[in-house]
C-alpha cells in the first residue's frame, strides 16, 4: 500500500514538472523576476502569504491598460512584463504565473472570451465590440486544486468604474464579478479557450488579430480612467 502510494506521488510530480520549469514566456530565474518576488513577497511569510502578496503587487502596481496590444514575441517574457508600469490581461497574467512558479507553484495561462458591459464608449469602438477576445488568466496549483487568479484590474481603475477590485485567497477561484457594486451587468463569460503550460504565442496572437484585424499591433494610446463608460 505505501509503496502504492510513493509510486503515484512520484508519477504525479513528473507530471506537474512542465508547469514548474522556467520556459521562454515563463523566464521566473530571470533578474527582474527575482526582484519583483523580492519587492512584493516577504521572506518571513509562508509560501500561501507570499503568493497573496505577489497577486495583489501584479494587481495594483502595474496598472490595466487594454491599448497597444502587441504581436512581438518579447513582448510577452515575464521578465518584460515586470518591468512595465502598464499592461492588459493576457501579461500581466503570464506574469503573476510566471512568478509563482518562482515561489514553487505550479502554473499555467488560460483564455476565454467575456463580455465587458463596463468598457469604455472609446474602446468599444477601437475594438469594434464589447467582447474581449482571449481574456488572460492564470491557473495555481494549490492544496491539489488548481484555482484561477486574475490580477488584471488594479484597484484604482475598480473604484472608477464602481466595482469591487478581486482578491485572492488561494482557496477559490479569483474571476470577474458578474455584477458591479449597483447590480448592473459587469462581466460574462461566453467561451473558453482552454489552458496552457507555455503561452501559446502564435495560437493567441493569430486569434487576436482575426478577432480585432485594425487593433493588434497597432500604436494606439489610451487611458480607461479618462474616458466614458460605456452605456
Amino acid at each position: 500500500m505505501y509503496e502504492d502510494f510513493r509510486l503515484r506521488r512520484f508519477l504525479s510530480m513528473q507530471s506537474l514538472e512542465s508547469y514548474l520549469k522556467p520556459t521562454y514566456y515563463f523566464d521566473y530565474q530571470s533578474p527582474s523576476i527575482q526582484n519583483f518576488l523580492k519587492k512584493y513577497t516577504s521572506s518571513g511569510n509562508s509560501p500561501l502569504e507570499k503568493l497573496k502578496k505577489l497577486y495583489l503587487g501584479v494587481r495594483d502596481e502595474i496598472r490595466y491598460n487594454p491599448y497597444n496590444v502587441s504581436d512581438k514575441k518579447e513582448s510577452y517574457r515575464a521578465s518584460v512584463i515586470a518591468e512595465s508600469k502598464q499592461n492588459y490581461c493576457i501579461p500581466k497574467s503570464l506574469l503573476f504565473a510566471a512568478a509563482a512558479r518562482g515561489l514553487g507553484f505550479p502554473s499555467r495561462i488560460g483564455f476565454a472570451d467575456v463580455v465587458n458591459h463596463l468598457a469604455s464608449e472609446r474602446l468599444i469602438r477601437y475594438l469594434g465590440t464589447s467582447i474581449f477576445a482571449y481574456h488572460g488568466y492564470a491557473e495555481i496549483l494549490i492544496d491539489e486544486n488548481w484555482v484561477k487568479a486574475t490580477p488584471v484590474f488594479d484597484q484604482d481603475l475598480c473604484k472608477k468604474f464602481g466595482v469591487q477590485p478581486l482578491d485572492f485567497d488561494g482557496k477559490r477561484d479569483n474571476v470577474f464579478h458578474s455584477y458591479d457594486e449597483k447590480g448592473k451587468k459587469f462581466m460574462e463569460y461566453v467561451n473558453q479557450r482552454g489552458v496552457f503550460e507555455e503561452f501559446p504565442f502564435e495560437f493567441v496572437i493569430q486569434g487576436l488579430k482575426d478577432f480585432y484585424p485594425n487593433a493588434v499591433g497597432v500604436m494606439f494610446g489610451g487611458d480607461l480612467r479618462n474616458e466614458k463608460p460605456a452605456v
